[in-house]
């Protein structure tokens, strides 16, 4: 009787795995038949200078619709086109934008924008040049001692009309001019060097300023650089050390959406970015926000290096838990100490310029994102960072590929190793962009795309549907860049079996499980691309 009863118990159990298991199968086939929306390619679609129509706006996102594109990523970018009407930010603009969310919302599909003009990375003609991204600039004089100092320091390079001081030391002259190779890089004051290491060369006492021997001017110092110091005996040296902006703007912007790129490692900066560059959007689109614009994203970062924000020397001391401020004639090429300690120094300013952007700007953006409940997508390579720990802050981290003559990956299987380890099952990719890519098709597509899944990535962004205002062939186009991915080529129609084919492998790919045989340590070095040397 027992037996009886403990057979017919197994038995009641494998019938209910067996129905799960079919129910399983079932959802599965269900799905890879009709794929969800998350299987779904997205596509990039660029605004071009203002040039916005409403009709267009409508072609388009039924266009996608009817083709299986599930989200459009507004980017607002120019080339030279004529000005459109639409100018960023304008109140026509943002009609339009506005437009667009209740148009997807009409035909259940996601919007996502980039978050600023251009395509890098976050700037605009709101960022003044105390927000800007900023660089340490530094001036020096030779003087002899025994006698008073009384005279104006030179200003140290001054970009944009704007300068602050950090600090003024005065230390003995070393007697050798050994100095510092390489500093644009070891600083991040001009380059980006991945994976540097700090250099073990032997330095001659000759060449070395002791810690003990500096003295800290600054407080000696006027507002317009005037110093009044009785040096001692000996020939000094005296730095002056300031920070002024880069420069730098952001890239490829349309009109209206030209300027300055913020600071990246300041939470004021972002603030102020947010504040007229995307809050306007938010108040415009309103209960649309979050439920139809659900994305927001960073492109891959190509604004060049930046090495200070205010209070920089505070926050080192927070991470790195010493003072920096006896370490600045290392910023301007002097060893400190001794050439091991000077390189270690260095290590971890560019360490400290890693944490600091990705905790204010990439962690910050995101949570800010979120607070409107939006998710956050980056391309986390290409700066002068961490691009794993970059890459960490992001509910959709992406990688890129590109199709044509200049076909190749940038960094697919970092970015899936990232999303792997965050415990996303989505893996991103801005996918086929090429240069004069118009004679394009999902002939030429699919070898490399599926390429690419082999890699780690599971959902393509297409690089770029251009918006079509005007319902004139062959239309719009993004310059060179990008294939010709846009209701108005000759394919469009006949591609939906390509993006069915999409869809279905992507479903599949996000509905797996990584397995790694082998766990890399990349190194703690920043910047640092995620990559082996």
């Amino acid at each position: 009787m027992k037996i009886s009863v403990k057979n017919s118990f197994i038995t009641f159990l494998l019938s209910l795995l067996l129905s799960a298991l079919q129910a399983q199968n079932l959802t599965l086939q269900q799905n890879f038949e009709n794929p969800p929306a998350s299987a779904k390619a997205r596509t990039w679609w660029h605004w071009m200078n203002g040039n916005v129509t409403k009709e267009g706006i409508t072609a388009d996102l039924e266009a996608m619709k009817k083709v299986g594109i599930q989200e459009a990523q507004i980017f607002n970018a120019s080339l030279g086109e004529p000005r459109g009407p639409a100018t960023y930010l304008s109140e026509e603009w943002l009609e339009h934008f506005k437009f667009a969310a209740i148009e997807a919302q009409r035909l259940d599909l996601e919007l996502a924008f980039h978050n600023g003009p251009g395509w890098s990375s976050s700037g605009g003609p709101w960022i003044t040049p105390e927000f800007a991204m900023q660089v340490l600039v530094f001036s020096e004089v030779v003087v002899e001692g025994g006698k008073v100092f009384n005279d104006f320091l030179p200003q140290p390079e001054t970009r944009l009309n704007y300068y602050k001081d950090i600090a003024v030391l005065a230390f003995p002259k070393p007697k050798s001019d050994e100095r510092i190779d390489g500093l644009d890089f070891k600083t991040l004051s001009d380059r980006v060097r991945n994976h540097l290491e700090p250099d073990a060369n032997p330095i001659p006492a000759s060449a070395l300023v002791q810690k003990s021997d500096i003295i800290d001017l600054t407080d000696k110092v006027s507002a317009d650089g005037m110093l009044e110091w009785n040096a001692p005996d000996g020939e000094w040296i005296i730095l002056r050390m300031g920070h002024t902006p880069t420069g730098k703007k952001n890239i490829s912007a349309p009109i209206g959406g030209q300027g300055l790129e913020c600071d990246k490692m300041s939470k004021k900066a972002v603030d102020a970015f947010w504040h007229a560059g995307i809050s306007p959007i938010i108040d415009k689109l309103d209960t649309l926000v979050g439920s139809v614009l659900t994305n927001c994203l960073i492109d891959s970062y190509e604004v060049g290096a930046t090495n200070w924000t205010p209070g920089f020397d505070k926050k080192f001391n927070r991470l790195r838990g010493y003072d920096c401020s006896s370490f600045f004639p290392a910023l301007a090429g002097y060893y400190v100490e001794s050439g091991e300690i000077s390189e270690r120094f260095l290590w971890d300013f560019r360490r400290t310029i890693g944490d600091l952007i990705a905790e204010n700007y990439y962690a910050y953006f995101r949570d800010k994102c979120h607070e409107h409940n939006m998710i956050f997508s980056v391309e986390p390579y290409w700066g002068p960072f961490d691009n794993m720990q970059v890459g960490a802050t992001a509910d959709v981290v992406m990688s890129e590929f590109w199709s044509g003559e200049v076909a190749f990956f940038d960094s697919p299987k970092f970015v899936a190793s990232i999303a792997n380890l965050n415990g996303s099952s989505i893996v991103g990719a801005e996918a086929f962009t090429d240069i004069g890519g118009w004679t394009r098709h999902p002939a030429n597509f699919k070898a490399i795309g599926d390429m690419a899944w082999a890699q780690g990535i599971n959902r393509f962004i297409f690089h770029t549907y251009i918006h079509q205002p005007w319902n004139v062939a062959p239309g719009l186009t993004l310059g060179p860049f990008g294939i010709d991915f846009n209701r108005l080529n000759t394919w469009w129609d006949e591609g939906k079996v390509f993006l069915d084919y999409i869809a279905r492998g992507q479903f599949l790919l996000q509905e797996g499980r990584s397995f790694a045989d082998i766990l890399v340590f990349t190194g703690e070095a920043s910047p640092n691309d995620g990559l082996l040397m």
